[in-house]
């Protein structure tokens, strides 16, 4: 199984990495900050089964300029085990940082994953809009892309996967105020689908309470699963295969 998405960084207990890593074929954790970029390419190389992607969360870019963008793609090229850009994008559920900010950094990551042919995790929250009419201006990306812990809307997503996206979910999904989003995952194409943890963030419903771990990606695995009708055998190979083709990752793809 493959976590395609968590924050290994920000486990408060060892023990959860631990855990994870060894439950888990492969986990992608995030560096999406100042702080969190150097610590997400430490655990990339400590561990043989975790990959790094790295970026600028529309949170953060208020501490950025260009030079940080080019430094980032340095780093990029010199890091083998990162596998992609982000989770970079916009959100409009906090008042952190000026929209025309978030933009213009938005922009400047899709430009840098098309120049180093890398996927883009591409964040959006209450922002589904004006992420369809940026993405469009650089579809399709070369190297393709998630919406990742998806949470817009029918159009959003028919629109992002007309795009070459691929669409990923995270513990909400189980949520029982969530029905928008089962709706939706219905109608996603399987080949287009991925499963994450955002861990520690938006942990399953059975374990809501407690942090979230990138081995409870079991537990959303196993509710997708009987969502789409499927066996979580099924759903599970199908989103791994995803996750390799589009990250890259894998034996088969690190000879």
């Amino acid at each position: 199984m493959i976590d395609t998405h968590c924050h290994l960084d920000m486990l408060k207990n060892p023990k959860d990495v631990k855990e994870s890593v060894e439950k888990l074929d492969y986990l992608i954790t995030i560096g999406c900050d100042k702080q969190e970029i150097p610590k997400a390419i430490e655990f990339a190389n400590r561990y043989d089964n975790v990959y790094a992607a790295i970026g600028y969360h529309p949170y953060d870019v208020n501490d950025i300029s260009d030079k940080e963008l080019e430094e980032l793609k340095e780093l990029t090229k010199k890091e083998k085990k990162v596998v992609a850009i982000g989770e970079c994008g916009l959100d409009y559920y906090r008042d952190y940082t000026p929209i025309d900010r978030q933009h213009y950094f938005f922009e400047r990551q899709i430009e840098l994953a098309k120049e180093l042919n890398l996927p883009l995790i591409v964040h959006s929250r209450e922002s589904p809009r004006d992420t369809e009419k940026i993405l469009a201006k650089y579809a399709p990306l070369p190297a393709s892309g998630v919406i990742h812990c998806f949470g817009g809307d029918m159009q959003m997503m028919e629109n992002c996967v007309d795009m070459g996206f691929y669409i990923s979910f995270a513990g909400n999904i189980t949520y029982p105020k969530a029905e928008n989003l089962r709706e939706i995952a219905k109608k996603v194409p399987l080949d287009r689908l991925l499963l994450e943890t955002d861990s520690p963030f938006l942990t399953p419903q059975k374990k809501r309470g407690k942090p979230n771990k990138p081995s409870n990606v079991y537990l959303t695995r196993d509710f997708v699963a009987n969502l789409l009708g499927l066996t979580p055998e099924e759903l599970e190979k199908i989103t791994d295969e995803n996750a390799k083709r589009l990250f890259k990752i894998g034996e088969e793809n690190n000879a």
